[in-house]
C-alpha cells in the first residue's frame, strides 16, 4: 500500500507534467520565444525529479537498504533489490543529473537542454513514478 507522502509527492510529479504539457515546445524557436517557458519548465521538472527521489529515497528506508549517499544510488539501491526492473538505474541516470545540475549549476543551464528533457524525457519521470509506486 501506497503512503500518504508517497501519494502526496506522486501527485507533485503528475501535476507538474500536467503543467509541463501547456508550455509551448513544438520547436526550440517556440519555447525559447518566451523566456519564462524555460524558467517555469525548469523548476516543473526540479520539484518532479526531486518528489521521484523521496518516494524512492522513502522505499529504500521501508525496505531497509542501505542507504543511500547520492541521488543515482537510490536508484541502484531499488534496482539491485529488485524494486526497479534491471537497467533502471542507468536509463534515468540523466534525468537525476539534470537535476543536479538544475541545483548546483543553476547558473550555467542552456535553455536547450531544458527543451529537450522537456520534449524527450518527460515520459521517463512518469515511468519512473509507476515503477516506484508499485513498492511505495
Amino acid at each position: 500500500m501506497n503512503s500518504p507522502d508517497s501519494l502526496r509527492k506522486a501527485q507533485v510529479v503528475r501535476t507538474n507534467l500536467e503543467k509541463l504539457q501547456r508550455i509551448p515546445q513544438a520547436t526550440y524557436d517556440e519555447f525559447a520565444s518566451d523566456f519564462r517557458n524555460a524558467e517555469a519548465s525548469l523548476h516543473l521538472l526540479q520539484t518532479a525529479i526531486q518528489a521521484l527521489l523521496d518516494i524512492g529515497s522513502g522505499v529504500c528506508a521501508r525496505l531497509g537498504l542501505d542507504t543511500p549517499r547520492t541521488s543515482f544510488e537510490i536508484l541502484e539501491r531499488l534496482e539491485q533489490a529488485g524494486r526497479l526492473p534491471a537497467g533502471s538505474a542507468n536509463r534515468y541516470a540523466p534525468v537525476v543529473g539534470f537535476r543536479n545540475r538544475v541545483v548546483h549549476l543553476h547558473d550555467r543551464i542552456d535553455p536547450q537542454i531544458v527543451w529537450r528533457v522537456v520534449t524527450e524525457r518527460r515520459s521517463d519521470l512518469l515511468d519512473l513514478l509507476e515503477a516506484l509506486l508499485a513498492y511505495a
